[in-house]
Protein backbone atom coordinates (compact mmCIF):
# COMPACT_ATOMS: atom_id res chain seq x y z
CA UNK A 1 0.00 0.00 0.00
CA UNK A 2 1.19 3.48 -0.78
CA UNK A 3 2.22 5.68 2.14
CA UNK A 4 1.61 9.44 2.54
CA UNK A 5 3.76 11.82 0.54
CA UNK A 6 6.97 12.70 2.40
CA UNK A 7 8.52 15.28 0.09
CA UNK A 8 8.22 18.07 2.65
CA UNK A 9 9.70 15.96 5.43
CA UNK A 10 12.69 15.24 3.21
CA UNK A 11 13.04 18.89 2.35
CA UNK A 12 13.30 19.73 6.04
CA UNK A 13 15.50 16.77 6.87
CA UNK A 14 18.95 18.27 7.31
CA UNK A 15 19.78 20.47 10.26
CA UNK A 16 22.54 22.89 9.35
CA UNK A 17 25.12 22.20 12.03
CA UNK A 18 28.05 23.86 10.30
CA UNK A 19 28.13 26.58 12.96
CA UNK A 20 28.17 24.13 15.88
CA UNK A 21 31.60 23.30 17.28
CA UNK A 22 32.51 20.42 19.52
CA UNK A 23 33.99 22.65 22.21
CA UNK A 24 31.82 22.73 25.28
CA UNK A 25 30.68 25.79 27.17
CA UNK A 26 30.57 26.16 30.95
CA UNK A 27 28.22 24.43 33.43
CA UNK A 28 24.56 24.27 32.48
CA UNK A 29 21.87 26.00 34.55
CA UNK A 30 18.33 24.62 34.61
CA UNK A 31 16.65 28.02 34.80
CA UNK A 32 18.62 29.24 31.82
CA UNK A 33 17.62 26.13 29.90
CA UNK A 34 13.92 26.64 30.61
CA UNK A 35 14.13 30.25 29.50
CA UNK A 36 16.08 29.47 26.32
CA UNK A 37 13.98 26.43 25.39
CA UNK A 38 10.66 28.15 25.92
CA UNK A 39 11.79 31.12 23.83
CA UNK A 40 12.87 28.88 20.94
CA UNK A 41 9.56 27.00 20.88
CA UNK A 42 7.55 30.24 20.97
CA UNK A 43 9.70 31.72 18.23
CA UNK A 44 9.04 28.64 16.08
CA UNK A 45 5.29 28.98 16.50
CA UNK A 46 5.49 32.64 15.53
CA UNK A 47 7.49 31.91 12.39
CA UNK A 48 5.36 28.91 11.37
CA UNK A 49 1.91 29.84 12.73
CA UNK A 50 0.12 27.06 10.84
CA UNK A 51 1.36 24.51 13.40
CA UNK A 52 -1.60 24.06 15.80
CA UNK A 53 0.15 22.98 18.98
CA UNK A 54 2.93 21.14 20.79
CA UNK A 55 3.38 19.34 24.08
CA UNK A 56 6.95 18.92 25.34
CA UNK A 57 8.66 17.15 28.24
CA UNK A 58 12.36 17.19 29.15
CA UNK A 59 13.72 14.83 31.81
CA UNK A 60 17.14 15.50 33.37
CA UNK A 61 18.62 13.24 36.02
CA UNK A 62 15.26 11.54 36.61
CA UNK A 63 13.37 14.82 37.12
CA UNK A 64 10.96 16.50 34.71
CA UNK A 65 12.60 19.93 34.36
CA UNK A 66 10.35 21.12 31.52
CA UNK A 67 6.74 20.04 30.96
CA UNK A 68 4.70 22.44 28.89
CA UNK A 69 2.06 22.65 26.17
CA UNK A 70 1.61 25.29 23.47
CA UNK A 71 -1.11 26.25 21.05
CA UNK A 72 -4.40 24.56 20.27
CA UNK A 73 -5.61 21.02 20.80
CA UNK A 74 -8.83 21.68 18.90
CA UNK A 75 -9.01 24.89 16.88
CA UNK A 76 -12.67 24.55 15.93
CA UNK A 77 -13.74 24.11 19.55
CA UNK A 78 -11.28 26.72 20.84
CA UNK A 79 -9.59 24.19 23.17
CA UNK A 80 -5.98 24.89 24.12
CA UNK A 81 -3.43 22.14 24.62
CA UNK A 82 -2.18 21.30 28.11
CA UNK A 83 0.20 18.72 29.55
CA UNK A 84 -2.61 16.17 30.01
CA UNK A 85 -3.94 16.54 26.46
CA UNK A 86 -3.86 13.27 24.54
CA UNK A 87 -1.84 13.20 21.31
CA UNK A 88 -1.75 10.29 18.89
CA UNK A 89 1.78 8.86 19.06
CA UNK A 90 1.57 6.54 16.01
CA UNK A 91 4.58 4.19 15.66
CA UNK A 92 5.95 5.18 19.07
CA UNK A 93 3.31 2.65 20.19
CA UNK A 94 5.70 -0.13 19.16
CA UNK A 95 7.86 0.35 22.25
CA UNK A 96 4.80 -0.20 24.47
CA UNK A 97 3.60 -3.25 22.52
CA UNK A 98 7.10 -4.74 22.59
CA UNK A 99 7.36 -4.29 26.37
CA UNK A 100 4.05 -6.12 26.79
CA UNK A 101 5.40 -8.88 24.53
CA UNK A 102 8.58 -9.15 26.62
CA UNK A 103 6.47 -9.48 29.79
CA UNK A 104 4.32 -12.22 28.23
CA UNK A 105 7.52 -13.96 27.14
CA UNK A 106 8.75 -13.88 30.76
CA UNK A 107 5.43 -15.41 31.85
CA UNK A 108 5.79 -18.17 29.22
CA UNK A 109 2.52 -17.25 27.49
CA UNK A 110 3.91 -16.27 24.08
CA UNK A 111 7.64 -16.95 23.89
CA UNK A 112 9.64 -14.58 21.72
CA UNK A 113 11.92 -17.30 20.36
CA UNK A 114 9.12 -19.71 19.52
CA UNK A 115 8.04 -20.04 15.88
CA UNK A 116 5.07 -17.91 14.83
CA UNK A 117 3.34 -21.10 13.70
CA UNK A 118 3.08 -22.28 17.32
CA UNK A 119 0.59 -19.51 18.06
CA UNK A 120 -1.31 -19.49 14.75
CA UNK A 121 -3.22 -22.75 15.08
CA UNK A 122 -6.45 -22.57 13.11
CA UNK A 123 -5.17 -19.99 10.62
CA UNK A 124 -5.56 -21.23 7.06
CA UNK A 125 -2.38 -20.11 5.31
CA UNK A 126 -2.41 -19.81 1.55
CA UNK A 127 1.40 -19.85 1.70
CA UNK A 128 2.82 -21.89 4.57
CA UNK A 129 5.10 -19.92 6.90
CA UNK A 130 8.61 -21.31 7.46
CA UNK A 131 9.11 -22.71 10.96
CA UNK A 132 12.24 -20.60 11.41
CA UNK A 133 10.22 -17.34 11.64
CA UNK A 134 9.97 -16.46 15.32
CA UNK A 135 7.84 -14.03 17.29
CA UNK A 136 11.01 -12.01 17.93
CA UNK A 137 11.49 -11.72 14.15
CA UNK A 138 8.08 -10.08 13.96
CA UNK A 139 8.98 -7.46 16.56
CA UNK A 140 12.44 -6.71 15.15
CA UNK A 141 11.28 -6.31 11.53
CA UNK A 142 13.32 -9.27 10.28
CA UNK A 143 10.59 -11.84 9.47
CA UNK A 144 10.72 -11.54 5.68
CA UNK A 145 6.91 -11.44 5.64
CA UNK A 146 4.64 -9.11 3.69
CA UNK A 147 0.91 -8.49 3.94
CA UNK A 148 -0.26 -5.08 2.70
CA UNK A 149 -4.00 -5.76 3.19
CA UNK A 150 -3.58 -6.60 6.89
CA UNK A 151 -1.59 -3.40 7.51
CA UNK A 152 -3.99 -1.22 5.51
CA UNK A 153 -7.12 -2.54 7.22
CA UNK A 154 -5.68 -2.13 10.72
CA UNK A 155 -4.23 1.36 10.30
CA UNK A 156 -6.49 3.05 7.77
CA UNK A 157 -9.79 1.55 6.61
CA UNK A 158 -10.64 0.03 9.99
CA UNK A 159 -12.22 -3.11 8.50
CA UNK A 160 -10.33 -5.05 11.12
CA UNK A 161 -12.50 -7.28 13.28
CA UNK A 162 -10.75 -10.31 14.74
CA UNK A 163 -12.26 -12.87 12.35
CA UNK A 164 -11.32 -10.86 9.26
CA UNK A 165 -7.79 -10.27 10.50
CA UNK A 166 -7.28 -13.97 11.15
CA UNK A 167 -8.50 -14.75 7.64
CA UNK A 168 -6.43 -12.02 5.95
CA UNK A 169 -3.36 -13.06 7.95
CA UNK A 170 -3.67 -16.49 6.37
CA UNK A 171 -4.68 -15.53 2.86
CA UNK A 172 -2.47 -12.51 2.12
CA UNK A 173 0.80 -13.21 3.93
CA UNK A 174 3.81 -13.95 1.73
CA UNK A 175 7.42 -14.79 2.58
CA UNK A 176 10.60 -13.72 0.81
CA UNK A 177 13.72 -15.68 1.72
CA UNK A 178 16.03 -12.83 0.70
CA UNK A 179 14.37 -10.51 3.20
CA UNK A 180 14.49 -12.94 6.12
CA UNK A 181 16.87 -11.90 8.89
CA UNK A 182 17.32 -8.45 7.41
CA UNK A 183 15.86 -5.30 8.95
CA UNK A 184 12.92 -3.97 6.92
CA UNK A 185 10.89 -1.55 9.01
CA UNK A 186 7.10 -1.73 8.69
CA UNK A 187 3.97 -2.24 10.79
CA UNK A 188 3.30 -5.83 9.79
CA UNK A 189 5.18 -7.73 12.49
CA UNK A 190 3.42 -5.84 15.27
CA UNK A 191 0.07 -6.28 13.52
CA UNK A 192 0.64 -10.03 13.30
CA UNK A 193 1.56 -10.10 16.98
CA UNK A 194 -1.89 -8.65 17.75
CA UNK A 195 -3.47 -11.44 15.70
CA UNK A 196 -1.45 -14.03 17.67
CA UNK A 197 -2.60 -12.51 20.97
CA UNK A 198 -6.21 -12.81 19.90
CA UNK A 199 -5.77 -16.24 18.34
CA UNK A 200 -3.70 -17.91 21.07
CA UNK A 201 -4.72 -16.12 24.25
CA UNK A 202 -8.08 -14.65 23.29
CA UNK A 203 -6.85 -11.19 24.30
CA UNK A 204 -7.05 -7.82 22.58
CA UNK A 205 -3.69 -6.07 22.31
CA UNK A 206 -5.27 -2.88 23.74
CA UNK A 207 -6.30 -4.69 26.92
CA UNK A 208 -2.88 -6.31 27.28
CA UNK A 209 -1.20 -2.89 27.11
CA UNK A 210 -3.60 -1.55 29.72
CA UNK A 211 -3.00 -4.36 32.21
CA UNK A 212 0.69 -5.01 31.58
CA UNK A 213 2.00 -1.52 30.90
CA UNK A 214 -0.32 1.45 31.45
CA UNK A 215 -1.71 0.45 34.86
CA UNK A 216 1.57 -0.67 36.49
CA UNK A 217 3.39 2.46 35.31
CA UNK A 218 0.57 4.73 36.45
CA UNK A 219 -0.28 6.30 33.10
CA UNK A 220 -3.46 8.25 33.81
CA UNK A 221 -3.92 9.95 30.45
CA UNK A 222 -2.99 7.19 28.01
CA UNK A 223 -5.22 4.78 26.13
CA UNK A 224 -5.41 2.58 23.05
CA UNK A 225 -9.19 3.14 22.81
CA UNK A 226 -10.51 6.41 21.39
CA UNK A 227 -13.93 5.54 22.82
CA UNK A 228 -12.44 5.34 26.33
CA UNK A 229 -10.78 8.74 25.96
CA UNK A 230 -14.07 10.26 24.90
CA UNK A 231 -16.03 8.47 27.62
CA UNK A 232 -13.65 9.79 30.26
CA UNK A 233 -13.83 13.25 28.66
CA UNK A 234 -10.08 13.43 28.11
CA UNK A 235 -8.90 16.39 26.10
CA UNK A 236 -7.81 15.02 22.69
CA UNK A 237 -5.60 16.90 20.24
CA UNK A 238 -7.30 16.88 16.84
CA UNK A 239 -5.17 16.17 13.74
CA UNK A 240 -4.44 18.98 11.29
CA UNK A 241 -2.86 19.19 7.87
CA UNK A 242 -2.35 21.88 5.24
CA UNK A 243 -5.04 21.91 2.55
CA UNK A 244 -3.74 23.53 -0.65
CA UNK A 245 -7.24 23.78 -2.11
CA UNK A 246 -8.45 26.09 0.66
CA UNK A 247 -5.04 27.56 1.44
CA UNK A 248 -5.23 26.82 5.18
CA UNK A 249 -4.75 24.16 7.83
CA UNK A 250 -7.78 21.90 8.09
CA UNK A 251 -8.77 18.99 10.27
CA UNK A 252 -7.28 15.83 8.72
CA UNK A 253 -10.09 13.90 7.02
CA UNK A 254 -9.04 10.48 8.36
CA UNK A 255 -9.33 10.54 12.14
CA UNK A 256 -8.53 7.72 14.50
CA UNK A 257 -11.35 5.65 16.01
CA UNK A 258 -11.24 2.31 17.81
CA UNK A 259 -11.23 0.13 14.70
CA UNK A 260 -8.17 1.73 13.07
CA UNK A 261 -6.09 1.94 16.22
CA UNK A 262 -3.52 -0.82 15.78
CA UNK A 263 -0.73 -2.52 17.69
CA UNK A 264 2.04 -0.99 15.57
CA UNK A 265 0.66 2.51 16.02
CA UNK A 266 -2.48 2.95 18.07
CA UNK A 267 -2.11 4.97 21.25
CA UNK A 268 -3.13 8.38 22.51
CA UNK A 269 -0.94 9.66 25.33
CA UNK A 270 -0.29 12.87 27.22
CA UNK A 271 3.16 14.37 27.43
CA UNK A 272 3.02 14.10 31.23
CA UNK A 273 2.54 10.33 30.91
CA UNK A 274 5.29 10.06 28.29
CA UNK A 275 7.60 11.69 30.83
CA UNK A 276 6.91 8.82 33.23
CA UNK A 277 7.44 6.35 30.41
CA UNK A 278 10.85 7.81 29.59
CA UNK A 279 11.89 7.82 33.24
CA UNK A 280 10.95 4.15 33.51
CA UNK A 281 13.04 3.27 30.47
CA UNK A 282 16.05 5.29 31.58
CA UNK A 283 16.05 3.56 34.97
CA UNK A 284 15.64 -0.12 34.04
CA UNK A 285 12.03 -0.28 35.19
CA UNK A 286 12.41 1.79 38.38
CA UNK A 287 9.84 4.51 38.96
CA UNK A 288 8.95 6.47 42.08
CA UNK A 289 11.50 4.43 44.02
CA UNK A 290 9.89 1.10 43.06
CA UNK A 291 10.82 -1.66 40.59
CA UNK A 292 7.68 -1.41 38.48
CA UNK A 293 8.91 -3.58 35.58
CA UNK A 294 11.60 -6.28 36.08
CA UNK A 295 15.02 -4.87 35.24
CA UNK A 296 15.95 -7.84 33.05
CA UNK A 297 12.86 -7.24 30.92
CA UNK A 298 13.76 -3.59 30.45
CA UNK A 299 17.32 -4.48 29.53
CA UNK A 300 15.99 -6.98 27.00
CA UNK A 301 13.85 -4.45 25.13
CA UNK A 302 16.83 -2.07 24.94
CA UNK A 303 19.16 -4.74 23.56
CA UNK A 304 19.89 -4.43 19.85
CA UNK A 305 18.91 -7.60 17.99
CA UNK A 306 19.44 -6.55 14.39
CA UNK A 307 21.70 -4.05 12.62
CA UNK A 308 20.13 -0.99 11.00
CA UNK A 309 21.18 1.84 8.76
CA UNK A 310 18.90 4.86 8.93
CA UNK A 311 18.92 7.95 6.74
CA UNK A 312 16.07 9.65 8.57
CA UNK A 313 17.21 12.54 10.76
CA UNK A 314 17.95 13.48 13.40
CA UNK A 315 19.50 10.14 14.44
CA UNK A 316 20.78 8.80 11.14
CA UNK A 317 23.59 6.32 10.51
CA UNK A 318 24.45 2.85 11.74
CA UNK A 319 22.52 1.44 14.67
CA UNK A 320 20.43 -1.44 15.94
CA UNK A 321 16.80 -2.28 16.57
CA UNK A 322 15.78 -3.77 19.89
CA UNK A 323 12.21 -4.59 20.91
CA UNK A 324 10.26 -1.51 19.88
CA UNK A 325 13.25 0.80 20.21
CA UNK A 326 15.82 2.16 17.77
CA UNK A 327 19.36 2.34 19.18
CA UNK A 328 21.84 4.70 17.58
CA UNK A 329 24.09 7.71 18.03
CA UNK A 330 23.46 11.43 18.33
CA UNK A 331 26.77 13.19 17.89
CA UNK A 332 28.95 10.91 20.02
CA UNK A 333 26.23 9.95 22.47
CA UNK A 334 24.16 6.77 22.57
CA UNK A 335 20.50 7.51 21.84
CA UNK A 336 17.46 5.25 22.25
CA UNK A 337 14.31 6.36 20.48
CA UNK A 338 11.17 5.62 18.53
CA UNK A 339 9.24 8.24 16.61
CA UNK A 340 5.79 8.08 15.04
CA UNK A 341 3.78 9.80 12.35
CA UNK A 342 0.29 9.73 10.86
CA UNK A 343 -1.59 12.36 8.83
CA UNK A 344 -2.10 15.15 11.35
CA UNK A 345 0.29 13.88 14.05
CA UNK A 346 3.99 13.47 14.85
CA UNK A 347 5.73 12.14 17.96
CA UNK A 348 9.41 12.35 18.86
CA UNK A 349 10.36 10.20 21.87
CA UNK A 350 14.03 9.71 22.71
CA UNK A 351 16.66 9.69 25.44
CA UNK A 352 20.43 9.74 25.94
CA UNK A 353 20.87 7.00 28.58
CA UNK A 354 24.45 7.84 29.52
CA UNK A 355 23.62 11.52 30.00
CA UNK A 356 20.28 10.86 31.74
CA UNK A 357 18.48 13.26 29.42
CA UNK A 358 15.13 12.42 27.77
CA UNK A 359 12.92 14.51 25.51
CA UNK A 360 9.49 13.94 24.01
CA UNK A 361 7.69 16.28 21.65
CA UNK A 362 4.10 15.64 20.56
CA UNK A 363 2.42 17.71 17.84
CA UNK A 364 -0.97 17.59 16.12
CA UNK A 365 0.46 18.41 12.69
CA UNK A 366 2.44 16.08 10.46
CA UNK A 367 3.73 18.70 8.05
CA UNK A 368 6.01 21.51 9.28
CA UNK A 369 5.29 20.30 12.81
CA UNK A 370 7.13 17.06 12.05
CA UNK A 371 10.43 18.81 11.40
CA UNK A 372 9.92 21.24 14.27
CA UNK A 373 9.45 18.34 16.71
CA UNK A 374 12.89 16.96 15.84
CA UNK A 375 14.41 20.45 16.06
CA UNK A 376 13.04 20.93 19.57
CA UNK A 377 14.50 17.59 20.67
CA UNK A 378 17.98 18.16 19.29
CA UNK A 379 17.97 21.77 20.54
CA UNK A 380 17.41 20.41 24.03
CA UNK A 381 20.16 17.82 23.72
CA UNK A 382 22.65 20.29 22.25
CA UNK A 383 21.91 22.79 25.01
CA UNK A 384 22.65 20.25 27.74
CA UNK A 385 25.68 18.88 25.87
CA UNK A 386 27.03 22.40 26.02
CA UNK A 387 27.95 22.66 22.35
CA UNK A 388 29.46 25.99 21.43
CA UNK A 389 27.69 28.05 18.78
CA UNK A 390 24.56 25.91 18.54
CA UNK A 391 22.04 28.73 19.17
CA UNK A 392 22.97 30.58 15.97
CA UNK A 393 22.74 27.37 13.97
CA UNK A 394 19.26 26.66 15.30
CA UNK A 395 18.10 30.20 14.62
CA UNK A 396 19.25 29.75 11.04
CA UNK A 397 17.55 26.38 10.75
CA UNK A 398 14.31 27.85 12.07
CA UNK A 399 14.37 30.46 9.33
CA UNK A 400 15.10 27.70 6.82
CA UNK A 401 12.10 25.77 8.14
CA UNK A 402 9.82 28.78 7.69
CA UNK A 403 11.17 29.46 4.20
CA UNK A 404 10.90 25.85 3.05
CA UNK A 405 7.44 25.52 4.48
CA UNK A 406 6.33 28.58 2.47
CA UNK A 407 7.92 27.13 -0.66
CA UNK A 408 6.29 23.75 -0.11
CA UNK A 409 2.89 25.39 0.36
CA UNK A 410 3.28 27.25 -2.94
CA UNK A 411 4.28 24.05 -4.71
CA UNK A 412 1.26 22.18 -3.34
CA UNK A 413 -1.07 24.96 -4.40
CA UNK A 414 0.47 24.91 -7.87
CA UNK A 415 -0.03 21.14 -8.05
CA UNK A 416 -3.70 21.49 -7.09
CA UNK A 417 -4.17 24.17 -9.76
CA UNK A 418 -2.59 21.89 -12.35
CA UNK A 419 -4.80 18.95 -11.38
CA UNK A 420 -7.87 21.18 -11.53
CA UNK A 421 -7.26 21.65 -15.25
CA UNK A 422 -7.60 17.94 -15.96
CA UNK A 423 -10.68 16.76 -17.78
CA UNK A 424 -12.56 13.60 -16.95
CA UNK A 425 -11.38 10.48 -18.71
CA UNK A 426 -14.49 8.54 -17.76
CA UNK A 427 -16.47 7.56 -20.86
CA UNK A 428 -19.80 6.69 -19.24
CA UNK A 429 -22.27 8.61 -17.06
CA UNK A 430 -21.13 8.80 -13.41
CA UNK A 431 -23.99 6.58 -12.28
CA UNK A 432 -22.60 3.70 -14.34
CA UNK A 433 -19.56 3.56 -12.08
CA UNK A 434 -21.48 3.62 -8.81
CA UNK A 435 -21.67 0.40 -6.82
CA UNK A 436 -19.99 -1.85 -4.33
CA UNK A 437 -16.68 -3.46 -5.30
CA UNK A 438 -15.11 -6.20 -3.18
CA UNK A 439 -11.66 -7.73 -2.75
CA UNK A 440 -11.38 -10.64 -0.33
CA UNK A 441 -8.18 -9.33 1.25
CA UNK A 442 -8.52 -5.54 1.13
CA UNK A 443 -12.27 -5.30 1.78
CA UNK A 444 -14.98 -3.25 0.07
CA UNK A 445 -14.89 -0.02 -1.92
CA UNK A 446 -18.22 1.76 -2.34
CA UNK A 447 -18.44 4.27 -5.19
CA UNK A 448 -21.40 6.65 -5.19
CA UNK A 449 -22.56 9.38 -7.56
CA UNK A 450 -23.09 12.79 -5.94
CA UNK A 451 -24.42 14.28 -9.17
CA UNK A 452 -21.23 16.17 -9.96
CA UNK A 453 -18.51 13.85 -8.60
CA UNK A 454 -17.78 10.29 -7.57
CA UNK A 455 -17.49 9.67 -3.84
CA UNK A 456 -15.30 6.74 -2.77
CA UNK A 457 -15.72 5.03 0.61
CA UNK A 458 -13.54 2.27 2.07
CA UNK A 459 -14.34 1.53 5.68
CA UNK A 460 -13.56 4.72 7.63
CA UNK A 461 -12.15 6.40 4.52
CA UNK A 462 -14.42 8.68 2.53
CA UNK A 463 -13.05 10.91 -0.23
CA UNK A 464 -14.22 12.81 -3.28
CA UNK A 465 -12.46 11.65 -6.44
CA UNK A 466 -10.85 14.04 -8.90
CA UNK A 467 -9.89 13.61 -12.54
CA UNK A 468 -6.84 11.68 -13.65
CA UNK A 469 -5.00 11.55 -16.97
CA UNK A 470 -5.65 7.97 -18.13
CA UNK A 471 -8.79 6.50 -19.68
CA UNK A 472 -11.35 5.23 -17.15
CA UNK A 473 -9.43 6.41 -14.09
CA UNK A 474 -9.96 8.71 -11.13
CA UNK A 475 -7.55 10.11 -8.54
CA UNK A 476 -8.19 9.56 -4.83
CA UNK A 477 -6.40 10.27 -1.54
CA UNK A 478 -7.39 7.24 0.52
CA UNK A 479 -4.57 8.22 2.89
CA UNK A 480 -4.51 12.03 3.27
CA UNK A 481 -1.66 13.55 1.31
CA UNK A 482 -1.13 10.46 -0.84
CA UNK A 483 -2.56 10.55 -4.36
CA UNK A 484 -3.51 7.18 -5.83
CA UNK A 485 -5.35 5.98 -8.91
CA UNK A 486 -8.47 3.85 -9.28
CA UNK A 487 -9.02 2.31 -12.72
CA UNK A 488 -12.44 1.03 -13.75
CA UNK A 489 -12.54 -2.11 -15.87
CA UNK A 490 -15.25 -2.95 -18.42
CA UNK A 491 -16.61 -6.08 -20.06
CA UNK A 492 -16.65 -6.55 -23.83
CA UNK A 493 -20.12 -5.00 -23.99
CA UNK A 494 -18.98 -1.89 -22.06
CA UNK A 495 -20.37 -2.66 -18.62
CA UNK A 496 -18.23 -1.66 -15.61
CA UNK A 497 -17.63 -4.91 -13.74
CA UNK A 498 -14.56 -4.25 -11.56
CA UNK A 499 -11.95 -1.72 -10.52
CA UNK A 500 -8.25 -1.85 -9.80
CA UNK A 501 -6.79 -0.15 -6.72
CA UNK A 502 -3.36 -0.67 -5.13
CA UNK A 503 -2.60 -3.37 -7.66
CA UNK A 504 -5.62 -5.44 -6.59
CA UNK A 505 -8.87 -6.18 -8.41
CA UNK A 506 -12.18 -5.39 -6.73
CA UNK A 507 -15.18 -7.16 -8.25
CA UNK A 508 -18.44 -5.25 -8.58
CA UNK A 509 -21.27 -6.98 -6.70
CA UNK A 510 -23.96 -4.29 -6.91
Amino acid sequence: MKKPAIALVIAFSLLNTSGIRAQKEGPRDQNEFVKSYDAYIKNTMEKVPDIPGFAVVVIKDDKPIFVKAYGMADKEAGVRSDVDTLYYIASSTKSFTALAAALLDREGKIKLDDPVSKYSNGVAFKTRLPEKITVRDLLTHTSGLRNGPLVFRMAYSGESDAADMKRVFGSATTFTEERYGKYNYDNLGYNIYAVLLQNHLGLKWQDVLQSKVFDPIGLKHTTAYVSKAKRKKYKIAAPYMYDPASGKEIRAPLEKVDNNMQSAGGMFASVSDIGRWLNLNMNDGMLDGKQVIPAEVMRAVHTGFTATTRDAPPFSGEGQYGLGWQIGKYRNEKVIYHHGGFPGYRSHISYLPEKKIAIAVLVNDGFAGSRAADMFATFGYDWWLGLDGFQAAYDKELQNLADRYAQAVEQMRADVATRAKRTSQLTKPLGDYAGKYVNDDLGAIIVSNTGTDLMVKMGNIKVTATNFTQRETIRVEMVPGSGEVIKFNKTADGKVDSLTYAGATFTRIS
